[in-house]
């Protein structure tokens, strides 16, 4: 077999492949025996006409393209082996000529990371979570608002009302803004700066046109530094009427006896929310900075990959809401191809993050133990098991195993824990590097524990498979092309 190369775009290649003549011939008597045998040639008994006479009676096409139906798979891994390239997903192969028999397939190739020195990175840790009697209070206006009641006055607009208005905004020759009948709190808090102010005084069915300017430092980059010009006009204007402070309050909010009872609940509910944005933010400068020392190349196809990962998991979120993803893309007027395409940017950062912290891991010999891959492989299994109408629990596991979902949620864990190393390591923090590591061998120990007493506790998982989900398609046998 000759096999020769060309690179047509980043890790994307086209292999020209020239099987061995006598191979060919073989495979092609052999498919005129078994053609002659399903459909017999008058005069000879099934499967034993000559094969010039089922060639002048089928074609010579028509059992090239079924040999080469059979031999295609054995052709595509021996041509990638002669090649010495590692597919990233399986190409089809197409006839190029037919004498001799000449055949090309794209192949996209696993994609590469090269990992620089990364030893003298840093991040500047984030101060710790702690919560001020100002933020209780917020939290405890909040709930106040949640459960206030709101009643229609005929009286200009105040601060602190409720109000219905239509709000249409412009900068220049752009429409910023154009909305009917929305419903706002107004404050002093109101963007941009001013807003809530203007307001005040209106009465129903009055309009009123403003300037207001967004602050330089505004954190929708768009609108920062624009000047906007407003029309709005009131319709209605509701009484803001909120529950006093008391036991009362707590019972209205939850399953609270006390007011001292829905505070330290919201103290605890904000420390874990503010602590999750703490570790978000470090995360980010972590990555940022690993980022600065990778050299991430893939192929389209793997972009395409994340993009679909993507469009799953927001319908996955749909569908817990008990919405359609194509009724979704319907209301806010887009099509798959202009969703796919709005969230390509996105999806690519992604990739090359998920990319780089695979590699990290590699390079830290990080693993994951079966006991921290159960709660994943659980919550997949629930949805996969409240989307059937009759569920199986073993034929979905298989499922799981076959189209790739094991292979995903290994390296979705793997990528969290690389991050969370990551970021122990950027920031200096010895005593949680140690603890990752000593509850990785204490949950390694506790599941060879429970191998050796012969209960599976998760999907093994190999090196090789880890490598796979960072990137993905699950194998398929290639198909020859049926058109020379």
């Amino acid at each position: 077999m000759k096999v020769n190369t060309e690179t047509v775009a980043t890790r994307e290649v086209v292999l020209t492949i020239e099987p061995d003549a006598k191979t060919i011939e073989d495979a092609m008597r052999r498919t005129a025996r078994q053609i002659s045998r399903v459909r017999p040639v008058p005069g000879f008994r099934p499967g034993r006409a000559p094969y010039a006479m089922v060639e002048r009676m089928f074609g010579r096409e028509v059992i090239l393209n079924q040999a080469l139906d059979v031999m295609a798979p054995d052709i595509y891994r021996q041509a990638l082996k002669e090649a010495e390239i590692e597919a990233y997903s399986q190409g089809q192969i197409e006839v190029e000529t037919e004498d001799p028999v000449v055949l090309k397939v794209n192949v996209s190739l696993a994609p590469t990371v090269e990992l620089g020195d990364y030893s003298e990175l840093s991040i500047e840790p984030e101060p710790e979570v702690a919560i001020t009697d100002e933020q209780v209070e917020e939290e405890i206006e909040a709930v106040r608002r949640r459960h206030a009641e709101y009643t229609p006055v005929e009286r200009p607009l105040q601060m602190d009302d409720h109000a219905v208005l239509d709000i249409k905004g412009v900068s220049g020759e752009e429409e910023i803004v154009n909305q009917e009948r929305v419903t706002v709190n107004v404050t002093e808090e109101m963007m941009p700066p001013g807003f809530g102010e203007a307001l005040v005084g209106m009465s129903v069915d009055e309009s009123r046109e403003f300037t207001l300017s967004y602050p330089e430092e505004f954190e929708d980059e768009e609108l920062a530094g624009r000047e906007v010009d407003y029309e709005v006009t009131l319709h209605t204007v509701r009484e803001v009427e909120l529950p006093d402070v008391d036991d009362d309050l707590a019972k209205m909010a939850g399953d609270y006896d006390t007011l001292d009872e829905l505070r330290e609940a919201l103290t605890e509910r904000l420390t874990q929310r503010l602590e999750a944005e703490r570790r978000q933010r470090e995360t980010e400068a972590a990555v940022e900075a690993l980022l600065s020392v990778v050299t991430v190349e893939y192929p389209q196809a793997a972009l395409e990959d994340e993009i679909d990962r993507i469009m799953q998991n927001q319908a996955g979120r749909l569908q817990s809401m008990g919405l359609n993803f194509q009724s979704y893309l319907n209301m806010v007027g887009q099509t798959i191809e202009t969703f796919r395409d709005s969230v390509r940017p996105s999806a690519e950062q992604s990739l090359i993050e998920r990319l780089a912290l695979l590699e990290y891991a590699e390079a830290e010999g990080i693993e994951i133990a079966d006991a921290e891959l159960q709660g994943e492989v659980g919550r997949a299994l629930s949805n996969r098991l409240a989307m059937q109408a009759s569920p199986q629990i073993d034929e979905t596991i298989d499922e799981m195993r076959k189209d790739g979902t094991m292979r995903l949620i290994y390296a979705d864990v793997l990528v969290r824990k690389a991050a969370q190393h990551l970021v122990a390591n950027f920031a200096g923090r010895e005593e949680e590097l140690a603890e990752l590591s000593e509850s990785a061998e204490s949950e390694t120990a506790e599941d060879e524990e429970q191998a050796a007493e012969g209960e599976v506790v998760g999907e093994p998982t190999s090196d090789s498979a880890v490598e796979e989900s960072a990137v993905p398609a699950d194998e398929e046998q290639p198909e020859a092309d049926a058109e020379a």
